[in-house]
């Protein structure tokens, strides 16, 4: 690849550092543009700077600003106070569940104005429909509404699946919550959602005009006139060029799911209506899997081989801060240090010290807030961190050692990053019988 034009770097180095809060680094955006060749560079950097990046408190604001709308628009209409009823879209794991993760920790110290109570549910069917009356709000929550098909699917009683043989294999939807999306209902309906891409939020307006939407709209990256790419010329160019290496990535989705267009990519997620040349790792050309260097990798068994790593790493620092867990090391009969829960109030501890949000750190690690709420609740019992999640002097400086002990061996290994976990972990001189 050919070193980007002096013009070029300092457009990179400006898109890291205030579109993306220096959260990328200079080699990943090097890495993607290597997938392009060298006349297309400018090109690529066109579309790296109109990315959006949304950050944990990016979307808390957005969620904030959507959620007093929601209560004074109410207010305005009834003259009353409500009962707001919060739901993710989605099953658990999906982004609706980090939305609603995310609301649990704006509210979690105080109940907004003009509201009688603030309550949360995780399934459709935890909500009696029978007992809403005009006096409940029920919102739903999700990162982002692309097309408009995951709360349309959402809304279906039945889904259909096609078998090997061909067949059309129907059964109930056990996540519908079509039993709440109804007409002519007593209580209001409401889809709170980050980001709107324009089509999407037509769509559903279209389809459930007795459902309100909030959040902030986007328009789709290639609209005439409105497009962020400037002029028709310059747009035609990108899309043409987007396009191109779309149809070679993803068939048929060439600029996102559904032709979203979206450029927007969140701390703990990327989109599949985002353009896939951002995020894609892998294609398939004449039957034959090829790779491709996504600028944040949105393939999910990526980024879990990435957290195993990460896990496998994590366990020296387990070692290293066993003073926690009340373990002592030089004790032959201590029972073993790596348990599941010391893994990941390590791993959180270090996550923190590195001001890593917690929304992206629950995603990763796959916790709900009710398993981090446990967790931090444990680890400042062990003096880890203060009440507001702050890591303790006592904590930083047992980190700070470890991570001197871990720089020196990797020095003696003369560059080469290499753990000799025997140096950290209890390994049995038998096991199962065998020595």
């Amino acid at each position: 690849m050919r070193i980007p034009s002096e013009d070029l770097q300092k457009r990179i180095v400006d898109t890291i550092r205030y579109r993306f809060y220096d959260r990328l680094d200079l080699y990943d955006v090097y890495r993607w543009l290597d997938n392009f060749k060298d006349d297309e560079q400018e090109l690529a950097v066109s579309v790296f700077e109109k990315l959006e990046y949304y950050r944990e408190e990016d979307l808390l604001n957005i969620l904030c600003k959507g959620l007093y709308h929601i209560i004074h628009d109410y207010w305005d209409e009834k003259g009353k106070a409500a009962h707001i009823r919060f739901m993710p879209l989605g099953r658990p794991g999906k982004s609706g569940h980090v939305m609603q993760y995310l609301v649990k920790n704006l509210l979690k110290t105080n109940t907004p104005a003009h509201t009688k109570d603030v309550s949360f549910f995780n399934h459709p069917k935890e909500i009696d429909v029978q007992t809403l009356t005009d006096e409940d709000v029920v919102v739903f929550l999700d990162d982002i509404i692309g097309s408009g098909d995951t709360f349309i699917s959402d809304t279906k009683l039945i889904t259909e699946r096609r078998k090997n043989n061909g067949e059309i294999e129907v059964k109930p939807n056990e996540w519908t919550i079509g039993n709440l999306v109804k007409a002519d209902v007593p209580y209001k309906i409401v889809l709170l959602s980050c980001i709107l891409m324009d089509k999407g939020k037509k769509r559903l307006e279209e389809q459930f005009p007795y459902v309100k939407l909030y959040g902030e709209e986007r328009i789709h990256a290639f609209c005439k006139n409105k497009s962020p790419f400037g002029g028709y010329l310059k747009m035609k160019q990108v899309r043409e060029f987007c396009f191109k290496y779309g149809s070679e990535l993803c068939p048929q989705r060439e600029l996102g799911y559904s032709n979203s267009q979206a450029l927007v990519l969140f701390a703990h997620a990327v989109p599949n209506n985002t353009l896939p040349i951002v995020w894609v790792d892998e294609y398939e050309e004449d039957g034959i899997r090829k790779s491709w260097q996504p600028l944040i990798p949105r393939n999910q068994m990526k980024k879990q081989n990435i957290a195993f790593i990460q896990r496998i790493d994590n366990n020296r620092w387990v070692f290293k801060l066993s003073q926690y867990f009340g373990v002592d090391l030089e004790d032959p009969e201590w029972k073993g240090v790596i348990q599941d829960k010391n893994v990941k109030l390590t791993y959180l501890l270090r996550c923190l010290e590195k001001n890593i949000p917690e929304v992206v750190i629950a995603n990763d690690m796959g916790l709900t807030h009710e398993d981090m709420t446990v967790l931090f609740d444990e680890g400042e019992k062990l003096g880890m961190w203060d009440n507001d999640h702050h890591v303790t002097h006592d904590a930083q400086k047992a980190l700070a050692e470890a991570a001197k002990v871990f720089k020196i061996q990797e020095k003696e290994e003369k560059g080469v990053k290499m753990v000799d976990d025997r140096n950290y972990m209890y390994v049995p001189e038998t096991f199962r019988g065998k020595s």
